[in-house]
């Protein structure tokens, strides 16, 4: 069996999965915990390579997730046996893949939806479309569907679904509580086949007994103690708040002879890893030694850790929520025990009040059942189906989508992060009177809580708080620090700083409010000295044929399945197709042959496209001249393949560039543009091309809404951005240097 050259012997369901994907279909993927849904999907990508898109990016709801997911596809089974591929996980905090130059990239949710929208959330704008290229030709994988805000992420990833789907690309949903409703919708929506697990398959799952335990009373610190006294020395416990765990925390650290670990979204990345890692060590399913522990948690543990307790006691939840909860107890087939205790307030699924009563009752109808597979699916079809229904309505879809054409549009990350997650939370730090830091600020380490928390600390402790802006007044960057004096001051995304004698900071309770502390650390800065192209005299053909070339050698034998995808859906021939590619590539830099960009580069007996001894700061943008040069050009070419060119081309260093200044194309242009065409063996009528301008501005940007115009002008734009920059530098280092360099 295939499976078995990485060493794994396959379930039925990756077997299934495995042929479908090295057959190009699309699948959904419904399996429990513990089954081996990724790799389901990333060994036959592996597998499969020249039969597939050449990227992989796959998609999760969080950070914790990536890293986990990440660390699994690149460990020494994998690298072993597929030499030079390249795994990077990629999220806010590590930012190993700006450009998405990889042949696998995990990431979250967020980061692909930005990418996707030409504004990424991790690189400055101008490169937006280097990253989107990816996204709009690759093979996409969302996993951990039902964790995704259903109105947001969810929306968005069925979105770039649909692109994918009706440009020819496959793609791959993957999930453990979804309802029968969605999963259909699923099938009908991208010709998507579906793949059940028999729990009967999975020896952890056959030999696994988890009885469930309702209680209506809620969670005491007594409760938690006794529950403890009869486990076998290991108890994980989940809260639905953060001020809930941190209380129980505290009334139980101390009281048994054991580790008593505290672990929510409050803390900083280095004690939150640090936590992960001594729960490793004490939760480890397959732990070598037998250490006793308390794990007082919240949501964050539901997914990405590989951890488990054959006791767990979780605060109520909605259904789904829950059975990513149990999924933790006894996780390598063993018995175990499963409380789920009331609670006195529905925060902070106060929205999703009903659900709540919903699974309440059902809970007490199955109280002391053993959680099959069947059982947690037949409560998922009950209590889930009728909001997934409300989900699939068009019209969130159809919302979604208009406000992520208008981020993509406006370049606007903040519009673009509201359509994956919730808004409403922002970055907040300790420290006391930060306008004595002015610029140093920015380097406070901060921690991310929701709006609402820090509006109602605010209201009812009255603390002194500070907002921090960046602003720019004229060409001079400034720091805005001000006092807080109204809750209305308090916007998402925003940066606060909170005065020591409201708030702490610990190693093992987190960001703690309404208690007095001291000031947060700063970070580290790591400095690393961008890389520079080193330019060396080139003539203007020469550099096209190089960039021709790089295409031709690299790009096209890498990207064949996704031209294929693309020239049939737009129901061209692949020869045409890469014809449109190859003309972008040999014309791109036709700008270059303005009479003032020679004369300041420092030309003298011929056309340079690049000049050791000319100054590269105060030459005229070349890249919209070009553009508009062939704006005749673009007309007669099939519609709408005129204006994915002309975006192409005016957009090859900086998707924001639009405007057209005055030029003269030199006397003898035409020799040039003669010989960069006969490498493609095209030619061109001469009194089409605008060869002088006194200003003006291209058209403007290409709308998201339009998914083939969108999708084909981020494909070729990653091309011709890639094949130039390797042409320039000489070597793909390059492309590796600057994501090094942009890492830190």
């Amino acid at each position: 069996m295939a499976f078995e050259k990485f060493g794994l012997e396959p379930y039925r369901h990756q077997i299934e999965c495995n042929k479908l994907i090295s057959e190009g279909c699309s699948i959904v993927l419904r399996a429990p915990t513990g089954s081996g849904k990724s790799e389901a999907v990333f060994i036959p990508f592996l597998l499969h390579r020249k039969a597939l898109p050449f990227h992989m990016i796959y998609s999760l709801p969080m950070r914790t997730l990536v890293e986990d997911i990440a660390g699994r596809f690149d460990s020494d089974k994998f690298r072993k046996r597929c030499s030079g591929l390249r795994v990077v996980g990629h999220h806010g905090k590590r930012l190993e893949a700006p450009l998405f130059y990889a042949d696998v990239i995990v990431t979250t949710i967020d980061q692909t939806v930005g990418a996707y929208a030409c504004t990424p959330l991790s690189l400055p704008v101008r490169y937006g479309n280097i990253p989107a290229g990816a996204v709009s030709s690759a093979f996409l994988v969302f996993d951990e569907v039902h964790t995704f805000e259903p109105l947001l992420g969810l929306q968005a990833a069925l979105i770039l679904a649909e692109h994918a789907n009706k440009m020819g690309f496959p793609l791959a949903f993957l999930s453990a509580t979804l309802p029968d409703v969605f999963v259909e919708e699923l099938r009908n929506r991208f010709q998507a086949e579906i793949v059940e697990v028999d729990e009967e398959d999975i020896s952890t799952r056959k030999n696994r007994e988890v009885i469930l335990h309702y209680c209506d009373e809620t969670i005491t610190p007594e409760i938690l103690l006794k529950i403890y006294d009869s486990s076998n020395g290991k108890l994980i416990v989940v809260c639905n708040t953060v001020s809930r765990a941190q209380e129980l925390y505290e009334s139980v650290k101390g009281k048994r002879n054991c580790e008593t670990i505290l672990l929510h979204s409050r803390f900083l990345d280095e004690d939150r890893q640090y936590k992960e890692k001594r729960l490793k060590e004490i939760f480890d399913p397959e732990a070598k030694f037998d250490r006793k522990g308390i794990l007082i948690s919240t949501q964050v543990i539901e997914v990405g850790l590989d951890i488990s307790s054959n006791v767990m006691v979780s605060e109520l939840a909605p259904i789904d929520s829950l059975i990513q909860r149990a999924g933790r107890c006894a996780r390598r087939g063993k018995k175990g025990d499963f409380y789920v205790f009331n609670v006195e307030t529905l925060h902070p699924y106060d929205k999703e009040g009903e659900l709540v009563d919903k699974t309440r009752e059902k809970l007490k109808k199955i109280n002391g059942e053993k959680m099959t597979w069947v059982l947690e699916k037949e409560l998922v079809n009950d209590i889930l189906s009728e909001p997934f229904r409300k989900y699939l309505e068009l019209d969130h879809a159809a919302e979604i989508l208009n406000q992520l054409a208008e981020g993509a549009f406006d370049r606007s990350r903040e519009r673009v992060a509201r359509t994956v997650r919730d808004p409403f939370s922002c970055e907040v730090s300790i420290y006391d009177e930060p306008s004595s830091l002015k610029f140093d600020v920015f380097k406070l380490k901060r921690i991310k809580i929701h709006m609402g928390v820090l509006k109602h600390f605010f209201i009812e402790a009255n603390p002194r708080v500070w907002k921090i802006d960046f602003l720019w007044y004229k060409d001079e960057p400034e720091v805005d620090i001000e006092l807080v004096t109204r809750v209305s001051d308090f916007y998402p995304f925003g940066f606060y700083v909170i005065s020591p004698d409201y708030a702490l900071y610990s190693k093992d309770k987190g960001l703690v409010l309404r208690r007095p502390g001291s000031a947060m650390g700063f970070v580290e800065g790591r400095e690393k000295v961008k890389p520079e192209y080193t330019f060396k005299e080139e003539s203007w053909f020469d550099h096209a044929e190089k960039t021709l070339n790089v295409f031709r050698e690299k790009f096209l034998p890498l990207y064949s399945y996704s031209i294929k995808g693309l020239s049939e859906s737009w129901k061209k021939t692949e020869k045409e197709f890469v014809s449109y590619i190859e003309q972008v590539l040999v014309l791109h830099d036709l700008g270059k042959l303005n009479e003032e960009w020679q004369r300041k580069i420092g030309a003298r007996n011929k056309t340079l496209a690049h000049s050791g001894e000319g100054s590269y700061k105060r030459l005229p943008p070349h890249a919209t001249i070009s553009a508009y040069a062939l704006s005749n050009l673009w007309n007669r070419l099939p519609p709408p393949f005129g204006d994915i060119l002309e975006f192409v081309i005016a957009h090859h260093h900086s998707v924001a560039a639009k405007e057209v200044p005055r030029y003269t194309l030199k006397e003898n242009y035409r020799e040039d543009v003669e010989s960069v065409l006969n490498l493609v063996g095209c030619t061109l009528d001469f009194k089409i091309i605008n060869d002088q301008n006194c200003s003006t501005s291209i058209k403007k940007f290409p709308l998201l809404t339009n998914y083939k115009l969108y999708g084909t002008y981020c494909f070729f734009s990653r091309i011709l951005r890639l094949s130039d920059r390797i042409a320039t530098a000489g070597t793909e280092d390059t492309l590796f240097e600057f994501e090094e360099w942009y890492r830190h």
